[in-house]
């Protein structure tokens, strides 16, 4: 009977410790590459076991190299374009804190519509700073960034322009008379003003030259800095796939204290650093086991994905997380290979991705949604005039992708491409 219950007891044992073998590894691969690094110094500072390796080729520099890197977009950030300019523009650094947070404030289309009271209450700035650092914000690149309406932002860019005729009638007409504009009420602009109406003409010229959505060539999203944990890049002709193993300070198991433990009486203490023991050996085989998984799929990737990686994103080819999970160098479940990819970031020749990124739809025959939509973009971009939805519609079937125009409205829409009549 002591024999069988033994058995028992250490089957149990052996159970319990596979089982936070396995919840520890999903555990740590699901994490984002900060987040790691944290639980990292959380566990240095609490778990005895766990102690920095300093035989480790990585720790010959004498610390660890973070490798940041903004998320891409095809445009750029409309936060780091101003960031730039407001630390040349404020010599004062409370006022330079003051302009990036009123950024923080902008809308898609580049305005803010927050009143300024709101602003200054949030921000625990006057009412007069705030108006200040606006008024300067507004004069920088892109000219009328950050007005609280169309008719400000046109007046903003106005105001910039050499003194002329056409520039005052210009600013009259936008100050006042903006409605009938829109509305193409000549007439009615013509008789109020007592001018000609070529007048009216060469003012509307003038004002259809301005910006109304100043942030409308620039992505509107708060930057955000990413660690990629995959290198994919060519080196000497040849493809190389690489996991970044300088954010992650190499750990090791405390040899002071597992003699420690062969020298401890006391049960609870010997419990409590058994649990210790086991969780530490746990956490330094997950992190492992993360890298090797990271560089297998980087390894999948590259073979599944190799157009992307030579050409570019309008080649990147449907994928499905099963394609994946059932590639030779993986052979993992989907849900691993979803837990592995989320918030993982890879670096390439065209840039820093999301992982997620190469995961896309069949679309129009044979196409992934994704270089489609590359593709549109495309073809936005070296059109000469303002090309409508249908016309883009039959390009790409001119190409081979037979989409509906709804789904090219879609897919523009998803960029951020304003449509023909306000490009």
């Amino acid at each position: 009977m002591p024999i069988m219950q033994a058995s028992l007891e250490t089957s149990l044992k052996q159970h319990l410790i596979l089982n936070q073998n396995t919840r520890v590894w999903l555990d740590i691969i699901s994490m984002p590459a900060y987040d790691l690094v944290e639980k990292i110094k959380h566990e240095l500072d609490n778990n005895p076991f766990v102690i920095p390796n300093y035989n480790s080729s990585l720790m010959s520099s004498g610390k660890n190299n973070l490798l940041e890197t903004a998320i891409p977009n095809s445009k750029e950030s409309i936060f780091s374009h101003l960031e730039t300019q407001i630390n040349i523009e404020f010599s004062n650094k409370k006022d330079i804190d003051t302009a990036l947070n009123i950024l923080g404030f902008l809308n898609k289309d580049g305005f803010i519509l927050t009143p300024l009271e709101e602003i200054s209450k949030t921000l625990a700035v006057s009412l007069s700073q705030v108006k200040y650092i606006l008024s300067v914000i507004k004069k920088l690149d892109p000219l009328g960034i950050a007005s609280s309406s169309l008719k400000e932002c046109l007046y903003t860019q106005l105001e910039s322009l050499d003194e002329s005729d056409v520039v005052e009638l210009a600013k009259v007409i936008v100050e006042k008379y903006l409605d009938e504009l829109s509305k193409k009420k000549y007439s009615k602009i013509s008789e109020a003003l007592n001018i000609s109406l070529e007048d009216i003409e060469k003012a509307l010229k003038l004002i259809q030259t301005l910006e109304p959505y100043p942030a409308r060539n620039y992505d509107i999203t708060p930057v955000k800095y990413v660690v990629p944990e995959l290198f994919i890049l060519k080196k000497n002709d040849e493809w190389v796939v690489k996991t970044n193993k300088d954010f992650i300070e190499p750990l090791q198991i405390s040899k002071k204290y597992i003699r420690l433990m062969g020298d401890t009486k006391d049960e609870k203490t010997l419990e409590y650093l058994r649990e210790k023991l086991v969780y530490a050996k746990s956490l330094i085989n997950a992190i492992e086991e993360r890298k090797k998984t990271l560089h297998n799929v980087g390894l999948a990737l590259l073979e599944l994905q190799y157009d992307f990686f030579e050409r570019g994103g309008e080649y990147l080819k449907p994928l499905t997380l099963k394609d994946i999970a059932n590639h030779e160098k993986v052979s993992l479940s989907e849900s691993t290979i979803s837990r592995i990819s989320n918030n993982k970031y890879l670096e390439t020749t065209w840039g820093t991705f999301s992982i997620k990124y190469f995961f896309s739809s069949v679309v129009g025959g044979n196409f992934s949604a994704r270089s489609v939509k590359e593709i549109i973009k495309r073809i936005i971009e070296n059109s000469n005039v303002n090309m409508s939805d249908e016309k883009i519609r039959l390009i790409l079937k001119s190409e081979g992708i037979d989409l509906s125009r709804r789904t090219v409205t879609k897919y523009r829409n998803s960029m951020n491409i304003f449509s023909s009549r306000d490009r």
